[in-house]
């Protein structure tokens, strides 16, 4: 553990520790108790009352326990109004350096990624809860007055999953508290049981937390002053143990811990917890690397594709948990490298700004960028002493893909041509006169047939006129099975649809740069996908879909005779991605259930509608990548 060195600030007290600490197991919304979260509660306050030494007026005890878990403690219940008066109108009057918050319960994130934490008085309908990222920003401002309160360090044992849980049946409002102006001297040590998206865990030997049991065996024995002084070393002591446990098959969860929250909400990993102790030992860029890389990414006015990927990658390398939200935090390649330099992952032997420079080097068209990219990693890495990185993941092999274009001829024949795509395309088929489509199906069979093995493609991509939007493709029925058994096309095939010919005029710039804007931020940004219902579908929806680069995916949930509107707001906004319902006598399913929308990958919509249509559910899905279209040959000879 790290000796706080000579000189520093004056050591934290016991007599100016004060404490909330909440125990939630029993909830006013049904099916919702939990066993444990009290027990937990109890045994951290006796940690502070204990060992710490911390009086016991100052420690707010807040216990919701479930009947038969009552086991005489008196406490105050966890409902909105103790918490509150605790947290909001006492604590911060009182005169003290250290502030604990604890609470054991149920937690869930918001659409911002604040983590929620219900009452117990909490319902249905009108969930009442603690935004604890929001109290912890009043925290560090000038709302808590005068110099009280130095450090805040809090600990979360509740899982951190999507407020809209079971599809949205809890009524979180938005709740926010008053925020002042910074104050810098004023720093947070914040520690979850869990990471974005996942549940935390409970020993059902003991009815207690994994997470509580495992921290409370870690500050054992310590006093206020050591655990404070150590309590960076004690939340990676925790991570290990989980590690271990994960790897047996004993825990699922991976608790992080987040330093001096910077005011824009970005946690600085790298930043000092205690006064005097210095950096974190992160390893960070000096100013050679600094205005070498500058020269580096001098030319690029936006991020290139696999920005994001890129971006992931360096926290995998360093051992730790990307932010939570699937976003970069900046369009510019400079800003992107600054936010990088300023965290620091479980491994501090690599500064995060090599990897994804590593990355982007790997994917580069330029080959002449890439050679000065690598060499500035190597060089940079070798002057800083930093540990060797691995070679970055290739990328994804695409399956092969039959591409066929209709070119409409008359009123109910097309010409037929016919191309496999890996990497690049070869035309298979150029057919001498036009058919209809009961011609085109067989001529398809045909082919299908004749491509056995490696040949055979994965994805059939219908390069179609506007009218033929409305042909269920993916429904087609073909003898290709054993024995000409009939299969149809969808449950064999990742079908797509593509309208390169509609994307005209003022619609093709939005179509290329919104698809640009998905290389290089992701499916699973959260901006990436646009929900469309009966009452948006208006003549300004177009215009609405365009303002910017994303939305790139809309999920048209339309009844039948309004998807020929939305499908042009699609094409007229420029989007290039878009799934929606065909006519089935089947009971309809909202698209977001059917999707599964809250934790979509737009990345993964070919394969997910496959699976979707095995199971009978008819979607159909465009999916024009302005980077893969054929060029246009002879359609006559």
């Amino acid at each position: 553990m790290t000796e706080a060195p000579a000189g520093c600030e004056p050591p934290i007290t016991p007599e100016r520790t004060f404490a909330l600490v909440v125990g939630i197991e029993s909830y006013e919304i049904g099916g919702f108790d939990l066993s444990g979260p009290a027990r937990d509660a109890t045994r951290f306050a006796d940690w502070l009352t204990g060992t710490a030494g911390v009086p016991q007026a100052n420690v707010r005890l807040l216990l919701s326990p479930l009947a038969r878990n009552a086991n005489g403690v008196t406490a105050d219940p966890a409902t909105q109004k103790c918490v509150e008066d605790a947290l909001l109108k006492d604590l911060p009057q009182r005169d003290g350096d250290l502030l604990w918050i604890y609470w054991a319960g149920h937690g869930f994130l918001d659409r911002a990624h604040q983590l929620l934490l219900p009452y117990s008085d909490a319902t249905a309908a009108h969930t009442t809860h603690l935004n604890l990222t929001s109290a912890l920003r009043m925290w560090q401002s000038t709302t808590v007055g005068g110099a009280r309160f130095r450090r805040v360090a809090a600990i979360a044992d509740a899982c951190r999953i999507d407020s809209r849980w079971k599809g949205g049946c809890l009524g979180f409002g938005a709740v926010e508290y008053p925020v002042g102006q910074p104050v810098t001297a004023r720093r947070q040590f914040v520690l979850y049981a869990a990471r974005p998206g996942e549940a935390a865990g409970n020993r059902a030997e003991l009815e207690a937390g994994q997470f509580t049991d495992t921290l409370l065996k870690r500050l054992d024995r310590l006093t206020v002053a050591e655990a404070v002084r150590d309590l960076v070393d004690i939340a990676r002591a925790v991570q290990g143990d989980f590690a271990t446990m994960k790897a047996d098959g004993r825990a699922w969860q991976e608790p992080t811990f987040e330093i001096a929250t910077g005011w824009d909400e970005a946690p600085l990993y790298g930043g000092g917890w205690t006064d005097g102790s210095g950096a974190s030992g992160a390893r960070v860029l000096d100013q050679l690397a600094w205005t070498e890389l500058g020269e580096l990414l001098r030319n690029f006015t936006k991020a290139p594709p696999y920005t994001y990927e890129a971006y992931r990658w360096a926290f995998e390398v360093a051992g730790s948990a990307p932010p939570a939200g699937h976003r970069l935090p900046s369009a510019q390649l400079t800003e992107i490298a600054r936010d990088l330099n300023n965290r620091q992952g479980a491994s501090s032997g690599v500064p995060l700004v090599l990897p994804f420079v590593q990355h982007l080097a790997s994917r580069s068209p330029r080959s002449d960028w890439a050679e000065s990219a690598t060499a500035w990693v190597e060089r940079t890495r070798a002057r800083l002493n930093a540990d060797p990185l691995p070679p970055p993941p290739r990328a994804a092999t695409e399956p092969p893909a039959l591409h066929i274009r209709l070119t409409p001829e008359g009123e109910d024949e097309y010409w037929l041509q016919l191309w496999l795509y890996q990497d690049a395309f070869e035309n298979v088929g150029d057919y001498d006169r036009p058919m209809d489509l009961a011609a085109v199906r067989t001529t398809l069979c045909h082919h299908l047939l004749a491509r056995p093995g490696s040949a055979m493609p994965q994805r059939i991509e219908f390069h179609v006129p506007y009218e033929l939007l409305e042909e269920p493709f993916e429904s087609w029925e073909l003898p290709v099975g054993r024995r000409n058994r009939i299969t149809s096309l969808g449950c064999r095939y990742e079908v797509v649809l593509r309208c390169p010919d509609e994307r005209q005029g003022l619609a093709e710039e939005p179509w290329r740069t919104k698809w640009q804007w998905y290389e290089t931020h992701g499916g699973r940004h959260p901006e990436a996908v646009h929900e469309v219902c009966d009452t948006d579908v208006s003549g300004e929806l177009a215009d609405v879909l365009q303002l910017g680069e994303p939305p790139v995916c809309v999920l048209a949930d339309v009844t039948e005779h309004l998807v020929p509107d939305a499908l042009d707001a699609v094409l007229d906004s420029g989007i290039p991605i878009a799934v929606w319902r065909r006519p089935s006598p089947a009971t309809t399913e909202p698209l977001r259930n059917a999707l599964e929308a809250d934790s979509l990958d737009v990345a993964e919509l070919p394969k997910k509608l496959k699976h979707l249509r095995v199971r009978r559910r008819p979607l159909a899905l465009l999916w024009d990548n302005p980077g893969q279209v054929p060029a246009r040959r002879s359609l006559s000879s």
